[in-house]
């Protein structure tokens, strides 16, 4: 398949059903009307990289549903951005290796909010949509690619206060940096805590309305995974409408993974 190339998986879905014969017993996903791509793009790395977005969106209703594609920028507000509607049809799906570009038709890097929508442009509760998605890149001087895979999130499960993120690490081999979603009409301001073995490091950082941000958490090397907690400190109007992550980044060959913020037990 050509690489970003828009993929039209399949006319139907097939569901696996468990064999006696084999004792295999597979799960379907459970799927949801509105979710949250924390990170996406189509941007120039470091040493030659250029970073894309996989993403596979499939449609579980036995009939053609309606999809609002609503693109977060980075640092800059996304309201006013303009919406891409798009339609699958029934028990069936798409995929793109560029989907950025392809399907969204912007560049840089950002966040995106997929809602199943009515004829009418509402949203539609009815809605049962599936997505998978990843960060990759060619490794510079090969045919080889190195990729990064992303939590995609239900909003029915966003309402955040404090999230804490586990099993960062931050040392000679690694990097961490610190991911911020913010879904709501008004800009948030957040506080992040870094703990580690030999230090705390706290700073703060505000974030546009219906906007993402993605910056890297310096500070002291650590010979224990980081506890990264994040915290909404804004004075007025503050929001639950907000995800944090954390990704571990290689310093030497890029490779990374990505680990979702949990709420706080009360």
């Amino acid at each position: 398949m050509r690489r970003g190339a828009v993929t039209f998986i399949i006319t139907f879905i097939i569901t696996f059903i468990a064999a006696t014969a084999s004792a295999q017993i597979v799960a379907t996903r459970s799927t949801a009307a509105q979710f949250l791509i924390p990170a996406a793009g189509a941007l120039d790395g470091g040493n030659g990289t250029f970073f894309r977005s996989d993403i596979t969106l499939i449609n579980y209703r036995s009939t053609i549903q309606n999809i609002r594609l609503q693109w977060l920028p980075q640092a800059v507000t996304g309201v006013g951005v303009p919406e891409s509607d798009i339609t699958i049809n029934a028990l069936s799906g798409i995929a793109s290796e560029d989907f950025v570009t392809n399907i969204m038709h912007r560049s840089g890097l950002g966040a995106i909010l997929v809602t199943g929508i009515t004829p009418a442009g509402d949203i539609d509760p009815a809605a049962q949509l599936v997505a998978t998605s990843r960060i990759w890149t060619f490794q510079p001087g090969s045919s080889g690619t190195t990729s990064q895979s992303l939590p995609v999130v239900s909003t029915a499960d966003i309402s955040s206060t404090i999230s804490v993120v586990l099993g960062e690490r931050r040392d000679s081999r690694f990097r961490v940096n610190v991911g911020i979603v913010n879904l709501s009409n008004t800009p948030q301001r957040f506080q992040v805590v870094s703990a580690g073995s030999n230090a705390t490091d706290v700073q703060q950082v505000d974030v546009e309305a219906m906007s993402m941000v993605l910056f890297r958490v310096n500070g002291a090397d650590s010979v224990i995974p980081l506890q990264v907690q994040v915290t909404n400190i804004s004075a007025t109007a503050r929001s639950t409408s907000w995800i944090a992550y954390a990704s571990s980044v290689d310093n030497i060959t890029g490779d990374a993974w990505t680990t979702l913020g949990s709420n706080v037990p009360q």
